[in-house]
């Protein structure tokens, strides 16, 4: 798998993730996928660590430093997914 197809797909799963996965749903929307872009660069960045899921969720929720229980999850668990 090359590098470009793997980002691809990485951003894709993110997207999904930030954008809420319900049944049927196979394509984020533009601005969750924007969103999981700035996510994955700075979740993969060098020495990732949760004490970036405060950073992650407000990128998500768009607020200005008081993201919502929601947007906490989706960061905690794109964080997760990132792990593996």
């Amino acid at each position: 798998m090359s590098t470009t197809t793997a980002r691809t797909e990485l951003l894709h799963e993110a997207s999904m993730t930030i954008c809420g996965r319900r049944e049927g749903k196979t394509e984020a929307c533009t601005s969750c996928l924007r969103k999981a872009d700035a996510a994955v660069r700075l979740a993969t960045g060098p020495g990732p660590n949760t004490s970036l899921t405060p950073r992650i969720a407000d990128i998500i929720c768009g607020s200005a430093g008081d993201p919502c229980g929601d947007c906490w999850e989706k960061a905690t668990t794109l964080l997760l997914e990132l792990r593996r």
